[in-house]
């Protein structure tokens, strides 16, 4: 008697196994009824990493509009529009970053409104020449084709807020306030560039809309309620912007250093510049990452609002440095350079930034620490050194770049020095604080 060998059976796919992978391959429209505020280890997803680089991009059309305007000594103008377009893109992205940590499902239809919001993004950094070249003529930065980047990201953020409060009734109240207010401070920006307004009178509005829309947030979560973003997520998000911004700093580095090399050839001043720029962008990101963001903010959410404003000026202060070594590398191809402008053109944003290393370290954790003064002073020293140096000099020819070389090394070593500092001794005083506060919670 023969028997029939039973057909071979596929393996079955465990019941999680399978809910995970359709969550992750099949995008179809999922209830946005808002995420755990309290979800420990979440990480960012590949469609908000994907939106991060058409800010890059934005930071970095900024940094070279307003290392030329430097260079053609427009100072003035050009730190006012770099003002304010750092604002609008760092703001947007806040905005953005804020609705998908509270309500972000991955689904088809908030893929389709972050993609609009990157071609918006595009938009508004297509407007940044023009806002640079208005401010250097005495007119106002915002122009049409900035506004108009930033409806296109804004008016989807509006329907995801207005979805949300459809999909969430115990915070109905808290989406439709957001929606309302971002429709409104649109509304503004708008009028303020199609307006004839005289310009003083237009940058008192575009600088009353920033405050508002800055403390909107806050109020309306105090008097509403908190949407439910979560904290860790949020320290993730920012610190990767902060980490992919350092690369625009390498970015800038490599394509000033590769335009000077094959105009001039290899030289002491674009080995000094490229060899600057790469140790400037690794030991700012070594002292930001020495702040514990995410362990601090899970275990004190309350403390994200002024934590996250303390990154405006660090998105811009990082992205300025990029400038900055384009104002170095622009300047030495020149039969004499003015030493004075590199200088402060690299030492004044990397000062901003240790700066507010030291700030957002206080934030985060309501603590003053003494030990930490003697530390600001000694990595600000070779900042002011450095600006010494290159006032004392003036205008040098560039086939003497010794005093070139000295600046930026000092420069460079700023942040080498608010690096070492923390490791040898910040730490220490780090661990405390978070022994402190974990004792009184």
């Amino acid at each position: 008697m023969t028997t029939t060998p039973a057909p071979d059976r596929a393996p079955t796919v465990p019941a999680d196994l399978r809910r995970r992978l359709e969550s992750d391959l099949r995008h179809r429209l999922r209830p946005m009824s808002g995420r755990n505020p309290h979800e420990r280890g979440r990480s960012s997803t590949p469609v908000e990493l994907l939106y991060d680089l058409t800010y890059v991009i934005a930071f970095g059309a900024a940094a070279e509009q307003l290392a030329r305007q430097l260079g053609e000594g427009s100072t003035g103008p050009a730190i006012g529009a770099y003002l304010f377009a750092v604002f609008a893109i760092s703001w947007a992205w806040m905005n953005f970053t804020w609705f998908a940590s509270a309500y972000g499902n991955d689904d088809a239809l908030f893929r389709t409104a972050t993609i609009v919001q990157m071609i918006g993004v595009v938009v508004l950094t297509f407007g940044l020449p023009l806002s640079f070249s208005s401010a250097q003529h005495g007119g106002s930065p915002n122009n049409a084709v900035m506004v108009i980047g930033y409806v296109i990201m804004r008016v989807p953020l509006v329907g995801l807020w207005l979805r949300a409060a459809r999909a969430d009734p115990g915070r109905r109240r808290t989406a439709l306030a957001y929606a309302a207010t971002i429709a409104v401070a649109q509304a503004g920006w708008v009028l303020s560039a199609v307006l004839p307004l005289p310009v003083p009178v237009t940058v008192a509005v575009l600088v009353a809309l920033a405050l508002a829309e800055m403390t909107a947030p806050v109020v309306l979560e105090r008097a509403l309620g908190r949407a439910p973003w979560n904290a860790g997520h949020i320290a993730e998000r920012f610190s990767l912007l902060t980490l992919i911004t350092l690369g625009e700093v390498v970015a800038a580095t490599t394509g000033a250093v590769a335009a000077l090399v094959e105009s001039h050839g290899w030289s002491a001043a674009a080995a000094a510049i490229a060899a600057s720029g790469l140790v400037l962008a690794a030991a700012l990101w070594w002292a930001y990452f020495l702040i514990p963001s995410r362990t601090m903010l899970e275990q004190h959410p309350g403390r994200t609002f002024l934590w996250r404003y303390a990154h405006l000026p660090m998105f811009g202060a990082v992205a300025a440095i990029g400038a900055g070594l384009r104002v170095a590398a622009a300047a030495v191809e020149e039969e004499t350079y003015d030493l004075t402008l590199i200088a402060v053109a690299l030492a004044v944003p990397v000062a901003a930034v240790v700066l507010m290393i030291f700030v957002t370290w206080s934030i985060l954790m309501r603590s003053y620490d003494l030990s930490h003064v003697p530390l600001l002073l000694c990595a600000v020293l070779p900042l002011v050194a450095a600006v010494v140096v290159g006032s004392t000099a003036g205008s040098v020819p560039s086939s003497e770049p010794t005093l070139l070389v000295v600046v930026i090394g000092l420069v460079a070593l700023s942040a080498v020095v608010e690096v070492v500092g923390h490791e040898i001794v910040g730490y220490r005083h780090t661990v405390r604080a978070v022994e402190d506060q974990a004792a009184r919670s």
